[in-house]
């Protein structure tokens, strides 16, 4: 009896530890920064790209604000459409893992809206990006550059960060240290 009862308690904290990990949550879907809608602070645009001449930041705030009120214009415009996508992927969103047909409908979904909307904004940074070219230095233009590609890759969600990453990442480092003579504790 002994034996029977020592093997089912084995048997059921082996089945404990050898349950699959639970699946990632999936994360919030965001419409606006999918297309690149996102504004532009003209004080933070300046300070950062360091314009001194008081015309040159006269040109810049004026650029800034002729996009920041066409990108409002094209937001107001589709903001229907967005405000579908989002609720449909949010609602969804973990149906659509197991279930092939609802993940089609939503893809169909996406690419109907997202594009559209997407291709108008990029065609206004686009003129922005020209028209700014024209006033400012190209030590400034390339800060102005790196600026937008900063502020548009902050838009993009981020992978949640997992144990299981860490853990690789220091036993590289634990293995590097040991390898090249590091300290060993």
């Amino acid at each position: 009896m002994k034996k029977l009862l020592s093997i089912f308690i084995f048997v059921f904290i082996a089945k404990g530890f050898a349950q699959s990990p639970p699946q990632p949550k999936m994360l919030e879907y965001k419409a606006k920064n999918v297309c690149g809608i996102f504004y532009y602070n003209s004080e933070e645009v300046v300070g950062k790209i360091k314009v001194k001449k008081d015309e040159t930041k006269r040109k810049v705030q004026k650029e800034l604000r002729d996009y920041n009120n066409k990108i409002k214009d094209i937001e107001f415009l589709n903001s229907v459409k967005l405000v579908e996508v989002e609720t449909v992927v949010n609602n969804f969103g973990p149906q659509a893992r197991t279930n092939a047909d609802i993940r089609d409908r939503i893809r169909k979904l996406i690419e109907g809206t997202i594009p559209k909307v997407r291709d108008s904004v990029f065609a206004r940074e686009k003129e922005l990006n020209s028209n700014m070219e024209a006033f400012l230095s190209k030590k400034q233009y390339k800060k102005w550059i790196r600026y937008q590609k900063n502020k548009r890759e902050s838009l993009l969600p981020k992978p949640p960060n997992t144990n299981r990453a860490r853990n690789f990442q220091n036993n590289r480092r634990f293995n590097r240290n040991r390898m090249m003579g590091g300290r060993r504790f």
